[in-house]
């Protein structure tokens, strides 16, 4: 069936967990830690895992947070099984990225319903990831074919073909370090009237968007050298109205959900349909310029108080003693 990580430092909970589920044809894996917890899915990743909460040294919250923050590890899938009740507990837990909650006496026949529906809800999403990435280099050779085809008919050079007629057309900075991508959604956005920087990396982003007028970004999450969660902190924190849509491979992603509390405007899957891609970027785009004509108009506002202060002062006059 599956391989499941068992993590409590009770070692009757861990003797009871695999008696409940050893008969359901998992194999099982157990921990008596955190820190145990963390070396066992280091050696070997597991397909899903039964995690305890209080536990000394690395706790429970520690570890499903760690194990989040990882691209590798992030889409194991964690029930969480505790004698904690509390909804502020369960509200924090989840919201770190836990999939299901239990809550010990565990019931035997509830515990592998669960397990059972969770390990489906995982075969569901890889059957969906791989589909979208068929769907994504489907398109992308689909786009190169007939690029290919245009230049040879054509004879365009790539700076016609990415170049919209309209020079004061909306300017969207493009940072994926895939050059099929870049060139796929560079002419797409092209092709609706944008213009486009398409850079390959973080730090070639965070230059392009000091030298160009950038009103948009769209973000590949999965880069090497500077991610592209970092490459996201560090464009809000330089351009903070600047918004930036993350584009990623896989729906569910636990970097995609992180982008967005960081600040990211929105975040668009690779492989469906690509005028969602274009309806994000106008959003965006209208967002920047709401952002911007409320600051045009509050620092008008601004000027305008200080200017009357001034007038108000010259009027009152030094004061006049008899």
């Amino acid at each position: 069936m599956a391989s499941v990580l068992i993590v409590d430092d009770e070692p009757e909970n861990l003797e009871l967990l695999e008696a409940v589920l050893t008969p359901a044809g998992h194999t099982i894996r157990k921990a008596g830690g955190g820190r145990e917890a963390l070396q066992a899915v280091e050696q070997e990743l597991p397909e899903l895992i039964l995690l305890d909460l209080m536990m000394p040294g690395v706790s429970g919250f520690d570890v499903c947070e760690m194990l989040r923050a990882s691209e590798r590890t992030a889409r194991i899938p964690i029930i969480i099984v505790t004698a904690l009740d509390q909804v502020p507990v369960k509200e924090r837990v989840l919201g770190l990225g836990a999939d299901d909650y239990l809550t010990k006496p565990i019931q035997a026949a509830e515990v592998v319903a669960r397990v059972a529906a969770m390990l489906k809800v995982r075969h569901l999403r890889q059957d969906l990831d791989r589909t979208l990435a068929y769907l994504h280099e489907l398109e992308l050779a689909r786009h190169g074919h007939r690029r290919r085809t245009l230049e040879d008919l054509e004879g365009a050079s790539r700076e016609v073909v990415r170049e919209p007629g309209d020079p004061k057309a909306s300017m969207v900075l493009l940072v994926d370090d895939e050059e099929l991508t870049r060139q796929f959604y560079g002419d797409l956005l092209v092709e609706h009237g944008f213009r486009v920087v398409a850079v390959a990396g973080g730090t070639e982003a965070l230059e392009a968007a000091s030298r160009h007028p950038v009103e948009a970004v769209l973000l590949d999450v999965m880069m090497p050298e500077v991610s592209g969660l970092e490459t996201l902190e560090k464009l809000h924190r330089r351009f903070p109205d600047l918004p930036v849509i993350i584009l990623t491979a896989h729906p569910s992603s636990q970097n995609a959900i992180t982008a967005l509390k960081l600040g990211a405007f929105d975040f668009i899957v690779k492989g469906l349909q690509p005028e969602l891609l274009v309806v994000a970027v106008r959003r965006a785009i209208h967002r920047f310029a709401e952002v911007r004509e409320k600051r045009d108009l509050i620092a008008a506002l601004e000027t305008r108080v200080r200017e009357l202060e001034s007038r108000l002062a010259a009027l009152a006059g030094p004061s006049q003693t008899p």
